[in-house]
């Protein structure tokens, strides 16, 4: 009973001491939000004095078959590869050339006997040369042609395969040669136009097929983090060692004085980003079902419980004022990272990739999107549940643990 007045008392100053600075808390909730815009304009304006052109990449004949023609004019005027990159047929003098004076990014080169390695099933090489300085648009341009390749080493077979049994049938050269052709062109057009090398259309995240509605959340998602730490901190009061041992003597624990403030700021942030996100639903127009609201409103609490509960361990733990405000920060600079708003998740390292489910911020996002930008209708609340529940008794057992060892 002695526990839930005190922590009733501290709950009240603590809502009391957020009043008095009403005309502070203003700009302490704006400055998260000055600061995306800023970063939005530099980020925009950089983006948008970008050179445009698209990629100038060469086609080198030396085979120079009709099969090696027909390759190249389909390159050439293939509509998949749209305005991004642009590709010409040209020599190898002229290639080289037009690398040396950066008018080109890289050339395709079909060697010799291309076309007769194909049909006798010998392994066939295309190459790709490079521009020294333009090392990733090289090595871009490599791995649609590498996708090509893939296609041209599986249909070889099934020409090989053609033409050994059409010489069983004792069919004279120029038919055989006519029916090769037709099978090689059939899945030539399957490698380019089918399969798509460059599919403008299917893009593997929402950062690229919805880039407005996805920054958009992430934004949201890192002013929210901003307010949590932002009004944790206001809340906080150093006080003196002398203070302290009279506040002990009356029966006063740190636990009771975190937990109010704890309560405190996730009653104020809970409100204020719920606010946020349904301000962000309209703004994006997002289409989501009504029950959607509500998913997303348990999302946002358990996740800024479990943060607050990752403060107060630090605070518990650390007892030097400025070394724990810098630990706060650096989680909450951990939990901005690897929340996979800042940079998507594909971004990252493959070897951070396996353990990025197991970061709660992580998980709360990933789930904010599915339900706001994919329109899901099912969230697993069981890790961040689980994530809460840990949070909690981590604190409580650390607070417990430190006023046993100072009575």
């Amino acid at each position: 009973m002695q526990f839930l007045k005190l922590f009733t008392l501290f709950t009240k100053n603590n809502f009391l001491q957020l009043r008095r600075k009403w005309r502070s808390l203003p700009l302490l909730l704006l400055f998260p939000i000055l600061l995306i815009g800023l970063v939005s304009i530099i980020f925009v304006n950089y983006m948008t004095s970008l050179d445009e052109k698209p990629l100038q990449v060469g086609l080198v004949d030396l085979d120079a078959t009709p099969e090696t023609e027909m390759v190249l004019k389909l390159l050439s005027d293939s509509s998949q590869l749209g305005d991004f990159i642009h590709m010409e047929q040209v020599t190898e003098n002229e290639a080289k050339r037009k690398i040396d004076q950066n008018e080109l990014i890289a050339y395709i080169l079909f060697p010799e006997s291309f076309t007769k390695k194909l049909y006798n099933g010998e392994s066939v090489v295309v190459s790709v040369i490079g521009h020294p300085n333009r090392q990733l648009e090289s090595y871009f341009i490599k791995e649609l042609v590498d996708s090509a390749a893939r296609h041209i080493s599986s249909s070889q077979a099934n020409i090989l395969t053609i033409n050994y049994f059409a010489k069983q049938l004792e069919m004279n050269s120029e038919t055989r040669n006519e029916i090769v052709l037709e099978q090689f062109n059939e899945f030539l057009l399957y490698a380019i136009g089918k399969d798509n090398l460059l599919d403008q259309q299917m893009l593997s995240n929402n950062a690229t097929t919805s880039p407005k509605e996805y920054f958009g959340l992430a934004a949201g998602y890192f002013i929210l983090i901003i307010w949590v730490l932002s009004i944790y901190q206001l809340l906080f009061r150093e006080r003196s060692n002398e203070i302290q041992t009279r506040m002990m003597l009356y029966g006063v624990t740190e636990l009771q004085q975190i937990l109010a403030r704890v309560v405190i700021t996730y009653i104020t942030t809970a409100f204020l980003g719920i606010l946020l996100f349904i301000g962000l639903i309209h703004l994006l127009h997002l289409q989501i079902p009504q029950e959607n609201y509500i998913r997303m409103s348990v999302l946002l609490s358990i996740f800024i419980l479990t943060f607050l509960f990752g403060l107060t361990i630090i605070e518990t733990i650390i007892k030097s004022v400025r070394i724990r405000l810098l630990l706060q920060i650096s989680l909450t600079a951990v939990l901005i990272l690897f929340s996979g708003s800042l940079i998507p998740d594909i971004y990252l390292p493959f070897y951070l990739q396996d353990y990025l489910p197991y970061i709660f911020s992580n998980q709360t996002f990933h789930w904010l999107e599915e339900i706001l930008l994919n329109n899901r209708v099912f969230v697993d609340y069981t890790p961040l549940v689980l994530s809460v529940f840990v949070g909690a008794f981590t604190t409580i057992g650390i607070s417990t643990l430190k006023e046993r060892v100072k009575s």
